[in-house]
């Protein structure tokens, strides 16, 4: 759940709202997003991972995961969890930074500074294939856009994106 930024874009659309966020921490900041949002009554905050996800089989019609799957210690174990946890026909919606093609430079790049990126980012990865990973998860169907973010300088390497839609 982090900070919950995308909070504000779905919550008056839902009657509930389950955040999971292995640092209890972010708890707080996840509560001033959901009462920034007027839906700090439907929102329930956990403690857990994205590898086991502390939700029923079948629970859940929608998980959003933003830069979630760059940090993860198990791509593979959380797309299974989120397709675990999601009803038949529910989705996964999708927001992460990846890595760049293989020949460009920016890729070059990336593989460079990535331990820089996961020591100041929380072990956060910018040279994951996850796209890859998505696709390979046993989604019925996968639909994503790839885009950079204009950014320059060191922190370019996180400008490679992809977003989108699976559904179970």
């Amino acid at each position: 759940m982090g900070p919950a930024p995308n909070l504000k874009l779905y919550a008056q659309h839902v009657d509930q709202i389950i955040g999971v966020d292995c640092n209890p921490a972010m708890h707080g900041y996840a509560r001033q997003a959901a009462e920034a949002a007027h839906a700090a009554d439907k929102l329930r905050l956990l403690t857990g991972r994205a590898e086991a996800l502390p939700l029923e089989d079948g629970s859940a019609d929608a998980v959003v995961m933003t830069h979630v799957l760059c940090t993860v210690g198990d791509q593979r174990q959380a797309l299974a969890e989120a397709r675990r946890v999601l009803k038949p026909g529910g989705r996964f919606v999708f927001l992460e930074h990846v890595a760049a093609p293989q020949g460009q430079w920016l890729h070059t790049m990336q593989h460079a500074l990535n331990p820089a990126v996961g020591f100041f980012g929380h072990g956060c990865s910018c040279c994951r294939d996850t796209l890859a990973a998505i696709r390979a998860a046993g989604f019925a169907a996968v639909d994503a856009e790839e885009f950079t973010l204009p950014i320059w300088g060191p922190l370019a390497v996180i400008g490679p994106h992809i977003a989108g839609v699976a559904r179970k």
